[in-house]
């Protein structure tokens, strides 16, 4: 009795957590009462039914044979009620108007009829009016024709009631299955939703509400993945202008330490050698000397200021293009013969070669600015002696600039040449070797532009080559 209420309390907590079990249940219990119901009704009121039919035959049999033995003539009386009895299978007894038996039909013998079936029996007077004589009788007949039709019955409906059981498990089944098979779908494809996997879709074609309700579903699926992947896509951008505000912020922080770094030194050194002057000390008795040394620096410092200031502008994006049409042939060579001076003083030569219609929509003031960063670099790193090679060089839709000079760079300071104050040589002064800020400034000037470039040392030669899309 236990383990059968266990089970009972699984049963009713797996019904509540399933839909198709629920249904199921429902169905089955309806379809069951309902066979059980009719076969209860079936049972009880059909026998009632034969009953009250028999016993009205009887009476209509009655009401019939009067009629018919009324108009009879004597010699038809014995077989009209022969044939009634044998027809209705009943015992009729007639008496004459002294009670005596003048005609009998005997269908049964009463100790035949079993104690528990019905005996009806219906007495009658009547006349005939050929032969004027009044008879009276009695008319017998058996239920046990209605009581074999019940007996018959009550054995059937046990087994129709297993059977319309089992009928009802399998009508349940089948349309408990039918039912919730959509809502399955529809229920997988929402919890695939709420774990943010919204690839699959409903093929549920329907035309009720069950079958809206799957269209509005991938209708909603479609719409949440295309925001979903605009979403996406917009949180990778914020993550990578985060990320490049955050590299640049590092870059400003490193940036303004090394600008703090370069000025610190020549203003040392230029303060040290002023105070040294002034308390003619030492070696600073000789003030012409350190006089004009002082102004080197000073020189220095202005050039220094002047591109940190670029740089500035540059890095706050405050410099805006001014694009226009420049022949590019042209600005080189003037730029050429500006650092004829520098080339002369560093003792290298300068050579250079352009062809003519290199013409590029460029903003010139700031082309001009790299260009010259780019030659004064290559006279600044050239061994004295040595030719500075500059050719521009028109191929099919771009011109290649060219600027080559002796030199080797090892392969690892490649890649940071372009990094504010860096310096490959280190050695160099940066009196003599620039600020290193040169590379840095050309670097943003053409990525404005966005021109190709490019540094490379190759067989103890550096070359700088840019490409430039010519105007068309």
């Amino acid at each position: 009795m236990k383990r059968f209420a266990e089970w009972v309390t699984g049963l009713g907590k797996i019904s509540r957590s399933k839909l198709s079990l629920k249904i199921f249940i429902a169905i089955f219990t309806v379809l069951s009462l309902t066979f059980l119901l009719s076969f209860v009704l079936f049972g009880t009121l059909l026998p009632r039914a034969f009953e009250q039919e028999f016993i009205s035959q009887f009476n209509e049999f009655i009401w019939e044979f009067g009629l018919a033995f009324q108009a009879a003539t004597e010699d038809e009386l014995p077989h009209l009620v022969e044939k009634f009895g044998m027809a209705n299978g009943i015992n009729i007894t007639v008496h004459d108007g002294y009670y005596n038996i003048a005609y009998q039909h005997i269908s049964f013998s009463p100790d035949t009829v079993k104690h528990d079936d019905f005996i009806i029996s219906h007495r009658f007077v009547m006349s005939n009016t050929i032969t004027g004589q009044s008879y009276s009788g009695y008319a017998t007949a058996s239920l046990g024709a209605v009581r074999s039709v019940t007996s018959i019955v009550n054995g059937i409906v046990p087994h129709a009631m297993i059977a319309s059981l089992l009928i009802s498990a399998s009508v349940a089944y089948v349309y408990s299955r039918r039912l919730t098979k959509p809502i399955i779908v529809l229920s997988k494809m929402s919890r695939k939703m709420s774990l943010i996997d919204l690839s699959s879709r409903c093929n549920i074609n329907r035309n009720d509400e069950i079958g809206e309700l799957s269209l509005n579903l991938n209708t909603m699926a479609e719409k949440l993945e295309i925001a979903l992947i605009e979403l996406q896509s917009a949180n990778e951008k914020l993550q990578r202008d985060f990320d490049m505000e955050r590299k640049q912020e590092e870059h400003r922080r490193d940036l303004f330490t090394a600008i703090s770094h370069e000025l610190k030194t020549p203003l040392t050194i230029l303060k040290g050698e002023l105070g040294g002057m002034i308390d003619n000390i030492g070696v600073y008795k000789d003030r012409d000397t350190y006089l004009h040394h002082a102004v080197e620096i000073t020189g220095h410092l202005e050039r220094l200021v002047q591109e940190i200031l670029t740089v500035s502008r540059l890095e706050a994006n405050e410099l805006s293009l001014d694009y226009s049409v420049v022949d590019i042939g042209d600005l080189t060579n003037r730029l050429c013969q500006k650092y004829e001076d520098l080339a002369e003083t560093q003792r290298v030569s300068i050579a250079c070669y352009c062809d003519e219609d290199v013409v590029v929509e460029v903003d010139s003031l700031q082309m001009q600015t790299a260009l010259s960063n780019i030659i004064s670099n290559a006279i600044f790193h050239s061994p004295k002696g040595e030719i500075v090679n500059i050719q521009l060089i028109k191929d099919k839709e771009c011109g290649v600039l060219t600027v080559e000079n002796v030199g080797s760079i090892d392969k690892s300071d490649l890649a940071n040449l372009f990094e504010p104050f860096y310096r490959a040589d280190k050695s160099r002064s940066r009196y003599t070797g620039g600020s290193g800020l040169g590379l840095y400034i050309v670097k943003r000037i053409l990525d404005m532009h966005k021109i190709s470039y490019g540094i490379d040392s190759v067989n103890s030669k550096v070359i700088f080559k840019v490409i430039l899309p010519l105007n068309t």
